[in-house]
């Protein structure tokens, strides 16, 4: 799994999310040390979320059997990749020594996301192109994908990118940080695992922070 912020001002958005999660990056704009690994890029605002495949021509051509849309697969150093759905979700076939086989998941990287589609249909055809196994979730619409890392879930109410969230300590404070530098941030909220608040970037891009109840 990879994941990609992008925004129309980079050096703002670095100096953003260093204030708020404390990241460093490389020479590539990769977020040094994220795991799963992430980077951030120029563009309109908006976060896309790659799940690995080990065929991706193959996972391509499931989703258009199933009457999705899917472009050809484009190739870069990390392998080859695409943005099927309209952009809202991303297949990533990785070179070798690019997978990534136990995420950390610590603080300040992805711990969670969630796959809005837009009905029963779309969600077997993710779930058949990816190989996915689906549980019953939480909540109603709600289905978790088993043996994920990070976990995730789909939810089926509408069609979108999926919604990424950042692991912290205390969402109070980080939420206070984001505020600060420039962003928004809702009140905290609870929910089955612990915590999470719904946030927003300076120039736009949504994500949310969460945080894990203690056992």
């Amino acid at each position: 799994m990879y994941y990609a912020i992008h925004t129309p001002d980079l050096a703002r958005a670095k100096a953003f999310y260093t204030e708020v999660f404390g990241w460093t990056y490389r020479s590539d704009d990769h977020i040094e040390g994220s795991s799963p690994a992430g980077g951030l890029g120029a563009g309109p605002p908006g976060i896309d979320l790659y799940f690995e495949v080990p065929d991706i021509r193959a996972a391509v051509a499931k989703l258009r059997e199933l009457g999705g849309v899917a472009p050809d697969p484009v190739q870069a150093k990390s392998g080859w990749s695409c943005l099927a759905e309209g952009g809202d979700l991303g297949l990533w076939q990785p070179a070798d020594g690019y997978a990534e086989a136990d995420p950390k998941c610590a603080e300040g990287d992805l711990f969670y996301y969630v796959v809005p589609v837009a009905d029963d249909e779309a969600k077997a055809r993710y779930a058949a192109a990816l190989g996915w196994e689906l549980s019953p979730g939480s909540h109603s619409n709600g289905w978790n994908i088993e043996d994920s890392a990070p976990p995730g879930g789909v939810f089926v109410d509408h069609a979108g990118a999926p919604d990424l969230y950042f692991r912290v300590g205390d969402v109070e404070e980080v939420a206070e940080r984001i505020r600060k530098a420039g962003g928004t941030a809702g009140e905290k909220q609870p929910n089955s695992a612990g915590w999470h608040a719904a946030c927003s970037d300076d120039q736009g891009v949504r994500f949310s922070i969460g945080s894990l109840r203690q056992s």
